[in-house]
Parts: C-alpha cells; sequence; structure tokens
C-alpha cells in the first residue's frame, strides 16, 4: 500500500479490478463498423485483416523452431486462441487437415476475431504465410478447412 492512502481506497480499487471485465473497444467497434459498413468498406476490412494475418504468420514462422511444422504451428494457435479445431492425417501421409467447425466454432472465433468477415481473412493470411500451398475452403458461420500438403522435405 501506497503511503498517503487509505485501506478503504484501496480496497475499493481492489473490488472494481475483480468486477471489471477486459475493457474491448475495437471488437464492438469493428462488429459495428461491419453492420453499417457499405460493400467497399467490408471488403477493404476483410483486405486488411488478411494482410495482418500474413504478417502476423511470417513473424510467427520467424521466431519459431524449424522443427514446428506448419500445421502444428496453425493448430497449437488455434487452441490458444480458444478456436475448437480438429487435425487429421499425418505429414508422412501426405496431407495434414485441420477443421474449424462444431457448435463452439462460430463464437470463438467471434471472441477472438469480433466478426466472422474479420476471422476467415486474418486465418487465410496467417495459413498463406505459413505455407502458401495450403488449400483453404471456408463454410458457413467460421468453420473452416485447412489442408496442409506435405513440403517433401
Amino acid at each position: 500500500m501506497r503511503t498517503g492512502t487509505s485501506f478503504a481506497r484501496d480496497w475499493q480499487l481492489i473490488k472494481v479490478a475483480r468486477s471489471l471485465r477486459r475493457h474491448d473497444v475495437a471488437g464492438p467497434l469493428v462488429r459495428r463498423l461491419l453492420v453499417d459498413a457499405p460493400p467497399g468498406l467490408t471488403e477493404g476490412i476483410a483486405a486488411i485483416a488478411g494482410r495482418l494475418g500474413k504478417e502476423n504468420g511470417t513473424a510467427l514462422l520467424a521466431h519459431a523452431e524449424e522443427r514446428f511444422d506448419p500445421p502444428t504451428l496453425m493448430e497449437g494457435l488455434l487452441l490458444t486462441w480458444g478456436i475448437p479445431c480438429h487435425s487429421t492425417g499425418d505429414a508422412d501421409d501426405g496431407v495434414v487437415t485441420i477443421a474449424i467447425d462444431g457448435d463452439g466454432a462460430a463464437a470463438a472465433l467471434q471472441d477472438t476475431f469480433a466478426d466472422v468477415r474479420v476471422a476467415v481473412p486474418y486465418l487465410t493470411g496467417y495459413v498463406r504465410a505459413l505455407q502458401p500451398d495450403a488449400v483453404i475452403e471456408a463454410g458457413d458461420g467460421g468453420s473452416m478447412t485447412i489442408r496442409f500438403p506435405s513440403r517433401g522435405e
């Protein structure tokens, strides 16, 4: 406790800090922009999200250990962000597939990205940075399937 402050004030600050959720202005702002936006602005926001995803994926790849393969990096990121996904296949078999789907996928994408219209291009950019020849199929409600072909190394 600092000198010159009261215990009651400090206790109130602790109670406020515990009762308030993380303050997020960007999420509601993006949601409102996308709801009220003309088509050109929506496309512009999606393009920016794609470029940002590619930049962030490139940065991750630069710092990742060599033994991490793109599917493992992508699956780890999705799980860390709380986005439900499952992986099938094996790099030795030729293709690793990561599917983002299920009941919680749309809600998790919205929590992480504010809107699916931001999530899909961002994740697409990220995947392109990790492995340019990956095949991405976007479905309804934010579901996605990402296929990582073997690099033949």
